[in-house]
């Protein structure tokens, strides 16, 4: 992930946070720059969140819901169009001194497939995020 990409989604992530609850107020979002490969949408980001949020997202070849904490994600993520794509989830936790991770569900396809998961931030050892991005992507 480029710098650029990592500070405008700090930037922005604040911003999306309402009353514990996540709702885009965008469908994409203007500053954050997502790999040139597929369809990218943001469906949920936060600054220092306290409590369980949860986000919902919707496109014509896919959708996703689930919930986020400080420790853990879990959702699905399904394919709606038959297009030779596949939906998938992206979660990017970001923690204290510079820690980072980013966490892929499985690809849901072809349509009507459904993808269940559930994250943890930290790849072998988890530890505690402090703010998170969330992408669903056409892959």
């Amino acid at each position: 992930m480029s710098l650029l990409r990592k500070a405008a989604l700090m930037a922005a992530a604040p911003a999306l946070l309402l009353a514990g609850s996540v709702t885009p107020a965008v469908a994409e979002p203007a500053s954050p720059q997502p790999p040139a490969a597929g369809e990218w949408v943001l469906v949920a980001a936060s600054g220092d969140f306290t409590a369980q949020a949860s986000w919902s997202q919707s496109k014509t070849w896919g959708s996703t819901a689930g919930t986020i904490t400080f420790t853990s994600a879990s959702g699905w993520v399904k394919d709606l169009a038959s297009d030779g794509y596949c939906a998938q989830v992206v979660i990017e936790w970001f923690g204290s001194n510079g820690k980072y991770d980013d966490d892929y569900s499985g690809q849901a396809c072809p349509k009507g497939d459904v993808d269940s998961f559930s994250k943890a931030p930290g790849d072998s050892s988890s530890w505690t995020a402090t703010s998170y991005v969330v992408w669903m992507q056409k892959v």
